[in-house]
């Protein structure tokens, strides 16, 4: 699937959901920022090596409805006062510099075990936290929580890491280094250091799996790291570099409404911040089995005069269709849409009921 870049304040209309024009450059505040005791669900996406995660650009649809879900997780953010005694020590004490306002879980923990080949690390890295402040004008992580083998142990960053500008704004830019070192005795120590560059590459309209949409900025923060492992049993050490490339689709959803996380530009995190389109309830109706609310328009792309199905043959929908200029052209309740009278171009098709958009393109 390809992002494709429509300006206009039309297509905002079109989507029959915003407030703001799809070329609005929105701004995102301290409110829109992770808030403690606060629970965000994330759809986990099976990595689409074919989706054009990169592109971006003022006024810009990216349209990710066609990633499919594998699973759910719920991110549990939490004030700092929740953390445990040993992190409150470090991240709620004395220190302004370290002093965090929430914590949460990281949902992909790296594998020691992996790095370093036939070295290898002896460690169990059951759990990872990220510590947060907002503070100086930007968006930071101080420090980390890390559960090893069952022993908790609170990392503060030498050097702060300052994730991105407060408010972010669409020409924000942010270069920062960033600084740590775990040390288990008698076992081993791991130094990182490293540096981000992050920068608002675009703003405009995110389009999701669950058919919702959402005006966003874009952040690309790419990460080189050197990294330097030192194992106390078999008395050897290693260096390694690393280089991550993360996108952030940030807006009023606190948490990124999607994250893409790529190494080496291949990706290896894609989630995203929402629901899975629900099956629709017809247990109280016999002979019919349940219906999906998710539409898909087959085929897409099509040519000028066929006729495109709207999910499941012979199961009606009521939809819309929209062009670029944000007028409706064609309207309907039919499990078809007739593509005779339509001109080639890029449209949006809109399940009126469920709320799902998808984009059709009439060649």
């Amino acid at each position: 699937m390809n992002t494709r870049q429509i300006q206009g304040w039309a297509w905002a209309a079109c989507l029959g959901v915003f407030a703001l024009p799809a070329f609005a450059q929105i701004t995102v505040e301290e409110t829109d920022l992770p808030q403690g005791d606060t629970e965000y669900t994330f759809q986990n996406v099976a990595p689409d090596f074919l989706a054009d995660f990169e592109s971006s650009g003022p006024g810009w649809i990216w349209d990710f409805t066609e990633l499919e879900v594998v699973d759910s997780t719920v991110t549990l953010v939490e004030d700092i006062s929740e953390a445990s005694f040993t992190a409150q020590f470090v991240f709620n004490g004395f220190d302004p510099e370290y002093q965090a306002d929430h914590f949460y879980t990281f949902l992909n923990v790296p594998d020691f075990g992996d790095l370093g080949g036939d070295v290898g690390i002896p460690v169990q890295l059951d759990e990872v936290v990220g510590y947060h402040q907002i503070a100086g004008g930007t968006y930071n992580q101080v420090g980390l929580g890390m559960s090893l083998s069952g022993l908790e142990l609170p990392i503060p960053f030498e050097d702060v890491d300052e994730v991105h500008p407060v408010p972010l704004t669409v020409d924000a830019t942010l270069e920062s280094a960033a600084a740590y070192e775990v040390v288990v005795p008698a076992t081993l120590t791991y130094v990182v250091d490293q540096t981000r560059f992050s920068e608002v590459d675009g703003y405009g309209t995110l389009l999701l799996p669950d058919g919702t949409s959402h005006e966003v900025l874009r952040l690309r923060s790419t990460v080189t790291s050197e990294d330097s492992v030192y194992v106390d049993l078999a008395e050897q050490g290693f260096t390694f570099e690393r280089e991550t490339v993360t996108y952030l689709w940030l807006g009023d959803g606190e948490m990124p409404w999607m994250e893409v996380t790529t190494t080496l530009g291949i990706p290896s995190v894609v989630r995203y911040q929402g629901t899975v389109l629900a099956e629709e309830d017809t247990s109280s109706t016999e002979g019919l089995t349940a219906l999906r609310s998710e539409m898909r328009l087959m085929p897409n792309p099509v040519r000028r005069g066929d006729v495109v199905t709207l999910g499941q043959p012979g199961q009606p929908v009521n939809w819309t269709l929209w062009n670029i200029q944000g007028a409706c052209v064609l309207q309907g309740r039919s499990a078809n849409l007739n593509t005779e009278e339509l001109d080639a171009g890029v449209y949006l098709v809109r399940d009126e009921r469920h709320g799902a958009s998808r984009r059709l393109v009439v060649q």
